[in-house]
């Protein structure tokens, strides 16, 4: 399985700036962990599913809203046997900025600086309330209107604003349940992965350093976010891996070391196995978009 940044939602944000779903059914064979541009409001309805960001695993129920930065590595891993139904929102920080003016676009975008996501509980009737938020923007976009563009920018500020002032009452992140053993293990387990990926970890050391059986723990791993741990690190590993060939001149062979793999061959392997082109191909076409991005400004 192939992992990548999330390409239908860049190529929305670059088209148009705004990618907006509402009351989305669809069933997908995987759910992979991934990245991609701006920002994102996901607003879960309906089904039984675990949503991972960073560190963090969120058992989630009907009117749960996470705030995400698109950069943060997160997947959902809803359960198959009842309906998953979800609406989300990716947008850019200048869509905002036009309506909103740099001050209040910088209090706005404070919300998705949590490292792990940020969780809003907003209960049945302000569900209704945020359901319907996302309703009118969909009737904006599809209908074409005079002045559409400025009414979905408008309904996506007002948006962000309720957001905002529903994050600061604190009873909005009191009700949150307990989490269970199993999730508590696995958050754990994501935590010391995050934080020593560019390492060699063994099953075995890790099960040693959690006081978990083996087996158990890999088992609660795979339960909960849907993949297994050596899955988990190597997707770890790869994101970084996309980001220092972006941002530095470094060669592959000294990435690899930084990043824990074996050899530069088994860097290169892996890393055309989940993002499908070699690593200097890589750096090669992310340069030539930088190149093109410049030119259009």
């Amino acid at each position: 399985m192939k992992y990548n940044a999330h390409f239908p939602t860049n190529k929305a944000l670059k088209q148009e700036r705004i990618y907006i779903r509402h009351q989305v059914s669809e069933w997908q064979d995987s759910w992979p962990l991934h990245t991609h541009d701006g920002f994102e409001i996901y607003f879960f309805l309906a089904g039984n599913v675990h949503f991972i960001i960073g560190n963090e695993i969120y058992p989630l129920q009907p009117g749960d809203m996470l705030l995400i930065s698109g950069d943060v590595l997160h997947q959902p891993n809803p359960a198959k046997d009842v309906p998953y139904i979800r609406s989300y929102i990716n947008f850019t920080a200048d869509y905002i900025q036009e309506m909103a003016g740099d001050e209040l676009q910088s209090k706005l975008l404070n919300l998705f600086d949590h490292p792990n996501g940020l969780l809003i509980r907003w209960g049945e009737s302000g569900m209704n309330e945020v359901a319907g938020h996302f309703t009118a923007m969909l009737s904006e976009r599809e209908k074409e209107g005079i002045g559409y563009e400025f009414m979905m920018q408008s309904l996506m500020v007002q948006l962000l604003l309720k957001i905002y002032r529903k994050s600061k009452d604190v009873y909005s992140h009191l009700t949150a349940p307990a989490q269970s053993q199993k999730e508590t293990n696995v958050r754990r387990i994501l935590k010391y992965l995050n934080q020593h990926y560019r390492t060699s970890i063994s099953l075995e050391d890790l099960s040693e350093t959690m006081h978990l059986n083996k087996y158990y723990m890999c088992h609660c791993f795979k339960e909960i976010t849907g993949i297994s741990i050596n899955n988990y690190v190597t997707r770890k590993r790869i994101d970084e891996a996309k980001k220092l060939l972006r941002l530095s001149d470094e060669p592959v062979g000294i990435l690899s070391e930084h990043l824990g793999f074996s050899t530069p061959i088994h860097f290169s392997r892996m890393f055309k196995q989940y993002a499908g082109i070699s690593p200097l191909t890589y750096r090669k076409t992310a340069a030539e978009h930088s190149i093109k991005d410049r030119g259009r400004e």
